[in-house]
C-alpha cells in the first residue's frame, strides 16, 4: 500500500494556525477532495477536528489520537497506534492511504512515506503548525502543476 503525505505550505513552512488552516483556496480544496475521494484517510484529532465536515464523505476516515476513548464528531475510526490505522486503511483494498496531517503525524510520517503531494502556497503566513524538515535529495518530483498562485507538486521517494 502506498503510503501519501497530502498538505498545503506556505512559503516559511506554516500549514496551520489555530487548529485551522490559514488561507483559503478554491483551487486547493478542489485538488486535495479529487486526490484523496475513494481513498482511505489518516489525520490526528486536532486535524480532523478541523474539518467542516465530519467525517469527509467518500473516504474512510481514520484519527490518531492519544486518547483512546476519543469520540469523534461523524463516523470515524480511531486508533493510537499509527502501524493499526495503517492496517486499517489497508484492509479497505484501495492501495493507497492519504496522510492529512498535523504536524506531529507528519513528522512520524515523513521517514515511511512514499508520496508527497504537496501544495505550495506563495505567501509567508503566520501560524502555529508547521511541516516538518524532509530532505529534498531523497524525493524525485514526478508531477508538477501551476493553477493561478498555486504549485502543486508531488514527489516520489528515491
Amino acid at each position: 500500500m502506498i503510503k501519501s503525505i497530502i498538505a498545503a505550505i506556505s512559503q516559511n513552512g506554516v500549514i496551520g494556525s489555530k487548529n485551522g488552516i490559514p488561507w483559503n483556496y478554491p483551487d486547493d480544496w478542489k485538488h486535495f477532495r479529487k486526490t484523496t475521494r475513494g481513498y482511505p484517510i489518516i489525520a490526528g484529532r486536532k486535524t480532523y477536528e478541523s474539518f467542516q465536515v465530519h467525517p469527509l464523505p467518500g473516504r474512510l476516515n481514520i484519527i490518531l489520537s492519544h486518547n483512546t476513548n476519543y469520540q469523534p464528531p461523524g463516523e470515524a475510526l480511531v486508533f493510537n497506534d499509527l502501524q493499526l490505522a495503517f492496517d486499517r486503511a489497508e484492509k479497505e483494498g484501495k492501495g493507497k492511504v492519504f496522510i492529512l496531517g498535523g504536524a506531529e503525524i507528519y513528522h512520524q510520517t515523513i521517514p515511511i512515506c512514499d508520496e508527497m503531494i504537496l501544495t505550495f502556497i506563495p505567501k509567508q503566513i503566520n501560524g502555529d503548525a508547521f511541516f516538518p524538515h524532509w530532505e529534498p535529495n531523497s524525493w524525485k518530483e514526478i508531477s508538477f502543476v501551476r493553477k493561478g498562485e498555486l504549485s502543486f507538486k508531488t514527489y516520489r521517494r528515491k
